[in-house]
């Protein structure tokens, strides 16, 4: 047997080379298994350490508890409660304008009228409930206004549609026209209150005959003021007059004259309408107001003069 490290010939007994000390190959077959020595753990070097999560939090520990979830339920809290609050001011909103507009003397006079007539108690019966107007009221502080609502009506035979048209006139109200549909959409024509019949044998159809010019302004009679005629050819800027809501909504419209007086400077000092629908009547006059007009020379000498605009509305 020879040496593995130096090649010097042993005997078979022998454990070390007596030459180089080595251990001979006999020996390392029965020599005990040494247990492995861990090797020793690498030093730190920069960006060893221990690393975060995404998120945050180191890796390992516990992770944070986020508070998004409480800001969405305190959020929804709040909506919850805004909403309760919205539905609250709106229902007692609507009752105080039920109550209001029911209390208004152009509901009154409408519902006085629809009760006293006499085909709407034989078609309808007694009248027991009437509902929320829907539509367009206008009041002015001159005195002046008009409405166009429509609202039910429920009768002890029969339940419909009241359709009313109104206007105001010297801080009064009165019904124009009143028609209920029924249910099986059968007409029923209300005629105003004896209380608010008109007095003023006003024509209210679309198309009226213009009556004759009323007396001239006092103060402007003699040789200061001449009359025109019609006068809208005459104009140097004539705007078209407004169509009023209430009117759309009745599909009002027809000739609506309106008597004006012109002064020397071709501006209108008066406007008022004679005839045509009620619901037209203010617009017209409105109009007329801002409408010019060339002076007018009588010898040299500028006059003031009166005549007449008429104006066309077409009914939408």
């Amino acid at each position: 047997m020879q040496c593995s490290n130096c090649g010097n010939d042993l005997r078979p007994d022998t454990k070390f080379c007596p030459k180089c000390g080595a251990l001979s190959a006999q020996a390392t077959a029965h020599a005990p298994t040494a247990p492995p020595v861990p090797s020793p753990a690498p030093a730190g070097s920069f960006g060893d350490g221990p690393r975060p999560q995404f998120g945050g939090s180191p890796m390992g520990g516990p992770p944070k508890k986020s508070g998004c979830g409480k800001v969405l339920m305190i959020l929804a809290g709040v909506g919850v409660l805004g909403l309760v609050a919205l539905s609250i001011a709106g229902y007692y909103g609507y009752q105080y304008a039920k109550v209001k507009l029911k209390a208004s003397e152009a509901y009154t006079v409408a519902i006085a009228a629809l009760k006293g007539s006499p085909t709407v108690a034989e078609k309808m019966g007694e009248i027991k409930e009437t509902g929320f107007p829907l539509g367009s009221f206008d009041e002015n502080a001159n005195g002046s206004g008009a409405a166009a609502y429509k609202v039910s009506v429920t009768g002890t035979k029969a339940s419909g549609v009241y359709d009313v048209v109104m206007r105001r006139q010297h801080n009064r109200w009165a019904l124009v026209t009143g028609r209920v549909t029924l249910a099986d959409d059968e007409v029923i024509n209300v005629e105003p209150a004896a209380a608010d019949a008109r007095t003023d044998n006003t024509a209210v159809d679309d198309n009226p005959v213009a009556p004759p010019p009323p007396p001239l302004p006092p103060g402007l009679v003699g040789g200061r003021i001449v009359s025109g005629g019609v006068l809208n050819g005459k104009a140097i800027s004539l705007p078209e007059p407004a169509y009023p809501p209430v009117a759309k909504a009745v599909h009002a419209g027809g000739l609506v004259p309106v008597q004006v007086v012109v002064d020397e400077t071709g501006k209108v000092i008066s406007a008022e309408a004679v005839s045509g629908h009620p619901l037209l009547r203010q617009a017209a006059a409105t109009a007329a107001k801002q409408a010019r007009f060339t002076p007018t020379m009588v010898s040299g000498h500028p006059v003031k003069v009166t005549g007449t605009i008429t104006y066309n509305f077409v009914a939408q």
